[in-house]
């Protein structure tokens, strides 16, 4: 008899278990994404589209998957699915449930980690278990190599999934949650991945790793350091023999920072501004400088957790990026001006809103983005 089901997911893993799903005879209903490709992708095989799950139709299926899709699925619509709904994750369950497991587990020094397919049941990854694969962690490994090795076995084991359906899930099982450790849409690492250089130079350049995506969507942040200049992100970093106080700039290269650590030091590279420009050493630090470490790394890390309920908001804000196009003032620096909140006796955001007006009939009166920073005396953090 051929299986019906819905397909859930965001990413191009979702389009390879499709083609599997087609290639063994299931008759696909829909496919929910919001990701170009696997719309593409579903269209082209005569499947139908979808942008919300809530769009699902009421109509039950035999099983509902959900392939690289990090939304919450309610339980009137996996109710819809008469056989089950399965779920990829991109970690080895019980540890390391919720999101961006592989930043996690490099983070944390981890020689394996894995990827689980299981059953949906009302919470985050806690279904039982159908399949595991394991992945092994390489020293050089940075977030975008491990969820391309993910995203392989992924790929790899979901003919697995197919059998255990066919055969009735004889290799279901439950998991341990004793075992279990959970990572939200908030975790962030300690001091908001700001470098310190108290710390070992491996567990430095595991940091760094671990929040190297490769130039793809970023979901937690950058490692970065703060200088005089403010915060500098950090690319890429290397584990050298040193001696040095911690933090101390033992060497300014032509594309590097050395930097002294605990029992050793780093060379730092890659450095960009926090909105992506590249950075000259020089311009960075200079020898002998003692880079800051965290005051407080807890705050700083709460801090960057507060601002994520906004973040798909603000990078949907920023793809529509509207930059003034105006002339420099006399007397200004760069093209920054300095507005005083007395001015004529009035409050900031009449100012700021006058000023904003102005800028707008400067650059041809066209609507533009503007930032406004106030001074609150706390540390910058670089995301």
């Amino acid at each position: 008899m051929r299986l019906s089901c819905y397909l859930v997911g965001h990413e191009n893993l979702a389009v390879e278990c499709g083609k599997r799903l087609l290639s063994a005879g299931y008759d696909v209903r829909a496919v929910v994404t919001r990701r170009s490709e696997v719309a593409d992708w579903a269209r082209a095989a005569g499947v139908e589209v979808l942008d919300r799950i809530a769009a699902l139709p009421e109509e039950p299926v035999d099983w509902l998957f959900s392939v690289a899709n990090l939304e919450m699925i309610p339980a009137h619509i996996l109710a819809r699915a008469r056989s089950g709904a399965i779920n990829f994750h991109d970690g080895p369950l019980p540890r390391y449930a919720g999101l961006n497991a592989p930043v996690w587990a490099i983070a944390a020094g981890e020689t394996t980690h894995g990827v689980t397919w299981h059953l949906m049941e009302t919470g985050a990854d806690r279904g039982d278990i159908l399949v595991q694969r394991e992945v092994p962690i390489a020293g050089d490994e940075t977030a975008f190599t491990l969820n391309a090795k993910c995203f392989a076995a992924g790929v790899e084991s979901f003919d697995e999934v197919l059998a255990e359906i066919e055969a009735g899930l004889p290799g279901r099982r439950a998991q341990d949650f004793a075992g279990r450790s959970y990572f939200g849409r908030s975790h962030r690492p300690d001091a908001g991945g700001r470098l310190d250089f108290t710390g070992w130079p491996e567990e430095i350049a595991r940091l760094v790793r671990s929040l190297d995506h490769g130039g793809y969507d970023n979901p937690v942040g950058s490692a970065w350091i703060a200088t005089a200049a403010g915060p500098v992100l950090v690319g890429k970093v290397e584990e050298i023999g040193g001696e040095g106080t911690p933090g101390e700039v033992l060497e300014v290269g032509d594309d590097a920072l050395v930097v002294a650590a605990s029992g050793g030091a780093v060379r730092l590279s890659g450095l960009r501004d926090p909105l992506g420009a590249a950075l000259g050493p020089r311009v960075v630090a200079c020898a002998g400088e003692v880079l800051k470490s965290a005051s407080d790394g807890v705050a700083l890390r709460e801090t960057l957790a507060g601002l994520v309920a906004g973040e798909e908001a603000w990078r949907e804000r920023f793809a529509e990026y509207r930059p003034a196009d105006w002339p420099m003032w006399p007397g200004t620096e760069d093209g920054v001006i300095e507005v005083s909140t007395d001015v004529a006796g009035q409050d900031v955001e009449t100012v700021v809103a006058g000023f904003a007006a102005l800028i707008a009939l400067m650059s041809g009166g066209a609507a533009v983005d503007l930032a406004l920073s106030r001074e609150t005396g706390s540390e910058g953090v670089a995301g």
